[in-house]
């Protein structure tokens, strides 16, 4: 019912004057029969296609789908970038093996109607479904989807693009989509501004309480929690005290102090323990459903929480509470992030309370300063209560006198800091023996001598603060002051300061982290980086075989006209000098021919004709061939298994793959040796490891192995790149492997190379089965030695006037009578105006009609007239079907021995024109 909707304001749409052109949307195949196997490969979904009963589904049997419906789904199957269609009135779902995991836990999607399959996030969907339905393509970047796939609602992003599908009417007929899930990428972005804002803002503030409220709302707003903060446990570990905590739900605030056996033993003894606390529902987790438990949590009006504590000295100190007033899954990420921002808020709390101290130490000191200036007359009535506040300050402080520097005061803190030492009236060089050698001391008397104060901030220190107890190194931040009687001599330092260890533990923790989330914003921008290099090679790429089909129709025409032309030429000079001069013209045409096969094959842009061919035959039928490909020091060794299953191929690709392979391998033995082909069956199983490219099925393993020099790594690593070649300038196009890779992969399998350097080359291809069997090959009937041309009126449709002109001028010598047309639109009236008894034109024409075409129609209206096209390149001939094609460029006399064989099979009366 949701799909019907969706169709009906897809229809509204195109009613408002939108994209389809009939407003029905829904597409029939033009003609029905035996199609290719559409779900080829695929994988595991390819394979659970192929076992589907689709009878029981709105699309029907597979073998009557459309084939816009078949193409788009053979294209999903082989690509592994994740992608979905879906097709009819039902919107039924197919999906490829990269989409599967976006599913989740979801039930089986194939064969479903899309609005079940997705019926969660249907709302967000429908509007876009109904654009796509009426003919209009969009395109989405990060969008975000609040989906239900693992069992709970979470939030997506993805990257997608909605494309209406056409049918064989023109009619949309589904829904084409390529996506990609970014959620975890939008999620750590967020959660690194999250992480930078928050360090920022907390650098600023220099109240704990104040950090802690930060903290905690930024974290609740960040997570959109109801509610958040911060608790401190007392020493005995029985209370927790909040002083403020953070919520724009209505919750109520938990500022006060609770007791924490209240929440179960269970919940205590994880937070003891230091590890983080995720509660999804207090109801029902077993650690807080108790009875009593689950009433001190509805007395607080929390059912969902995750609780980050604080342990020093193995104690529990403090926590990071959040909570919920329902069910919520609480992710390891939203852990994580709790975990990183407790660990920031507290050492943001220690440095504020660091400094507060010692803001007070100075403000204390500079009181009592002031008060002993301001009363000098009052000094001895006040000096006790001085020495009381200088031996209370929280920061350390002491009095030396003399060069030796001899402890006359020293507060409480800086005894608490030296292990309580007997220092008064004693040298600091004979109170603290350990400090020589680290540059204290000699600051002191650099300090007495020049009269000058010395600042030290984070100076790192080692020194026992227990007789029995090891080295410890602390950090202090302090001030040496010069003590300066009326005369302006020195006689002693006064010295102040606070022991920063934690503090500056904290910033170098801080430091680190910020280092690690410099470093990951790194790597983001470096992939990034390499996506967009890998995009651009593959732009350039497709922008390259886009550009070789036009050069190689142009190029092999040059090349037909070359052919006639040297014909002609032959003809005529039959017996002179010149026969040698032609004989190198017609190498060069050939080569010319071979390299832009080998273009044609890299870039993906041949018209194959696939056909079932039996290997072992073809090969065998090659060995003389391959044998003149190679040199007399070179042993050709060819083993086949019994039994070898037949390959669908292109036989002509596979042909000049295999001489292509021969040919490298010989120029890999410049000393001779063995060369191999070897051919046996092999059957490789769905996600199976070892299957390359992730293929399975059923394949011919073909390879061709030789005893030469064999490649280095970085060789083997480019051998199929296409141009690449290790030969001399001038012996090789850099083509033949990238052509035999082609060929591998348009063929349903793959290629690979095995070698090593010094050891040899063996370059492998896997090659599908084919699930017919091979057809005796028809090739044209030779004429008898002497036997006489039939001869006949042929039609000759050529808009090249070098081509038309060798041709007919070659066929004219042959015996045939010959009329010219440059188009189809031509070529059309003269055929219902004349008798003629065979029709060859070229596929690529300029007008309205192409060589096919007019092949149809003929065919159509004279069933009994025989049709011979030519292409130098054109994916037309695909359609082509029934009808001989030349390719481009052919010998003259290849064409009339076709002419001829197809006249002389033609047992006809002469159709009447017009």
């Amino acid at each position: 019912m949701m799909a019907g909707r969706v169709w009906e304001d897809a229809a509204r749409l195109r009613r408002a004057g939108k994209h389809d052109k009939d407003g029905t949307g829904i597409g029939t195949p033009d003609r029905p029969g035996c199609m290719p196997d559409i779900f080829t490969g695929g994988g595991e979904m390819g394979a659970r296609m192929r076992a589907m009963d689709w009878s029981a589904t709105s699309l029907g049997p597979a073998e009557g789908w459309p084939q816009s419906l078949r193409t788009i789904v053979n294209l999903m199957l082989t690509s592994s970038f994740p992608m979905f269609v879906v097709w009819g009135p039902e919107l039924s779902f197919l999906h490829n093996d990269s989409y599967r995991p976006f599913l989740g836990g979801k039930p089986e999607a194939l064969g479903r109607p899309f609005a079940e399959v997705w019926a969660d996030i249907w709302e967000d969907l429908a509007p876009l479904v109904v654009r796509a339905l009426a003919g209009e393509a969009t395109y989405h970047e990060d969008r975000l989807l609040v989906m239900q796939r693992h069992g709970y609602r979470e939030e997506t992003y993805f990257t997608f693009s909605y494309s209406p599908v056409r049918d064989e009417t023109d009619r949309v007929a589904g829904m084409f989509c390529a996506c990609t899930e970014n959620t975890a990428r939008v999620l750590a972005e967020r959660r690194l501004t999250f992480q930078l804002d928050l360090a920022e803002r907390l650098r600023g503030l220099n109240d704990p309480v104040g950090v802690t409220a930060a903290a905690a709302e930024a974290i609740g707003r960040h997570l959109g929690v109801a509610r958040a903060g911060y608790g401190r446990i007392d020493p005995t570990g029985a209370t927790v005290s909040v002083e403020r905590d953070w919520s724009d739900s209505g919750m109520a605030s938990l500022s006060g102090d609770r007791p924490l056996d209240s929440f179960g033993s269970a919940v205590m003894a994880e937070l003891r323990a230091g590890y983080t606390l995720r509660v999804d529902d207090v109801t029902t987790d077993l650690r807080t459903s108790g009875s009593a438990h689950a009433e001190a949590f509805a007395g607080i009006g929390v059912r969902s929480l995750l609780v980050v504590p604080l342990l020093k000295a193995g104690q529990l100190t403090a926590i990071l509470f959040l909570h919920e007033t329902k069910p919520r899954h609480w992710t390891e990420a939203d852990a994580a992030l709790a975990e990183d921002v407790a660990e920031r808020t507290w050492a943001a709390v220690e440095r504020a309370s660091a400094e507060t101290a010692l803001r007070a130490a100075n403000q204390a000191l500079m009181r009592e300063r002031a008060a002993v200036e301001a009363a000098n007359a009052r000094l001895a009535a006040e000096g006790e209560r001085l020495r009381t506040l200088f031996r209370q300050a929280p920061g350390f402080m002491c009095v030396l006198r003399g060069p030796t520097h001899i402890f006359e005061l020293a507060n409480d803190t800086y005894l608490q800091l030296v292990g309580k030492r007997d220092v008064l009236d004693r040298p600091a060089r004979e109170v603290l023996p350990e400090v020589e050698g680290q540059g204290f001391f000699e600051l002191l008397d650099r300090v007495y001598s020049s009269g000058e104060p010395f600042v030290g901030r984070n100076m790192p220190i080692r020194f026992l603060r227990r007789p029995d107890g090891p080295l410890e190194e602390r950090y202090l931040t302090f001030v040496y002051q010069p003590i300066k009687d009326e005369a302006g001599q020195v006689t002693g330092l006064f010295v102040e300061g606070s022991d920063v260890t934690e503090a500056k533990r904290a910033e170098e923790e801080l430091q680190q982290l910020n280092v690690t989330l410099e470093a990951r914003v790194a790597e983001e921008v470096a992939e990034r980086e390499r996506v967009q290099v890998a995009l651009l090679q593959t732009q350039k790429t497709e922008a390259l075989g886009q550009m070789t089909g036009g050069v190689a129709h142009d190029f092999n025409n040059l090349l037909q006209a070359l052919s006639g032309c040297l014909h002609m030429i032959e003809k005529r000079a039959e017996g002179t000098r010149i026969q040698p001069l032609v004989d190198a013209g017609r190498q060069a045409v050939d080569r010319g021919a071979k390299l832009v096969q080998q273009l044609m094959a890299f870039a993906r842009r041949q018209a194959l004709r696939p056909e079932t061919v039996d290997l072992r035959d073809r090969v065998l039928g090659m060995s003389e061939l391959l044998n003149r490909a190679l040199r007399a020091d070179i042993r050709l060794e060819i083993d086949f298994t019994a039994g070898l299953w037949p390959v669908e191929v292109d036989a002509t690709q596979l042909e000049l793959a295999l001489l292509n392979l021969v040919v490298n391998a010989r120029d890999a033995m410049p000393e001779g040796g063995v060369l191999a082909i070897r051919a046996d069956n092999a059957t490789l199983e769905p996600r199976d490891p070892q299957a390359p490219d992730g293929l399975s099925g059923d394949f011919v393993r073909l390879t061709v192995g030789d005893t030469g020099t064999g490649m280095p790594a970085e060789v083997r690593a480019r051998a199929f790149d296409p141009f690449f070649t290790t030969k001399e300038i001038g012996k090789g196009s850099g083509l033949g492997l990238s052509q035999v890779y082609g060929f591998a992969r348009h063929s349903g399998g793959t290629a690979w190379i095995d070698s090593e350097e010094g050891r040899g080359t063996t370059i492998g291809l896997l090659i599908r089965r084919s699930g017919t069997a091979p057809q005796a090959e028809a090739g044209p009937a030779a004429r008898p030695a002497g036997a006489p041309r039939t001869g006949g009126h042929v039609l000759v449709v050529e808009d090249d006037p070098i081509v038309a002109l060798t041709v007919a001028t070659a066929l004219e010598d042959a015996g045939f009578t010959i009329t010219r047309a440059a188009t189809a639109d031509e070529a059309l009236p003269l055929l219902a105006a004349g008798q003629f008894d065979l029709l060859f034109s070229d596929v690529v024409m300029p007008g309205s009609m192409s060589g096919v075409d007019l092949a149809r129609t003929a065919q159509r209206l004279y069933p009994s007239l025989p049709v011979v096209l030519a292409t130098g390149y054109s994916e037309e001939v695909v359609r082509a079907t029934g009808v001989m094609v030349l390719p481009k460029p052919y010998r003259i006399e290849h064409l009339v021995g076709v002419l001829d064989s197809m006249l002389a099979e033609a047992v006809r009366p002469r159709p009447g024109f017009g």
